[in-house]
C-alpha cells in the first residue's frame, strides 16, 4: 500500500505555503495526508518514525517503507502539487 504524507506544524510559515500549494490541487485528499508533526509541542511518534526533524517534509511510503523524502517548502508549488497528484492518484491506498 502507498502513503502519501505532509508533515506540517502549526504556525510554520512554509508549512502553510505547502498546504495552501497542495490545497489548490482538486483530489489532493485522495493522495495526501496532511499530518501534524508535533503534539503538544514534541514530534508524534510517527513524525520520528519516519525521521522528521524539519517541516514541512513530505513522505512516500510503500508497506510501511519510506521510498522518498522532500524537505522543505520551496519546490512544493501548486505545479509540484498536480503532478504528484496525477502521478500517484491511482496507486494510493491499493
Amino acid at each position: 500500500m502507498t502513503e502519501i504524507t505532509l508533515f506540517v506544524q502549526e504556525g510554520c510559515r512554509p508549512c502553510m505555503y505547502a498546504e495552501t500549494q497542495l490545497k489548490k490541487v482538486e483530489g489532493w485528499e485522495d493522495v495526501v495526508t496532511i499530518t501534524n508533526a508535533k503534539k503538544n509541542g514534541v514530534w508524534s511518534d510517527y513524525a520520528r518514525d519516519c525521521g522528521i526533524d524539519v517541516t514541512p517534509t513530505l513522505v512516500a511510503l510503500i508497506d510501511g517503507v519510506i521510498v522518498a523524502k522532500m524537505v522543505g517548502s520551496k519546490e512544493m508549488t501548486s505545479e509540484f502539487w498536480q503532478s504528484t497528484i496525477n502521478k500517484h492518484k491511482a496507486n494510493v491506498n491499493t
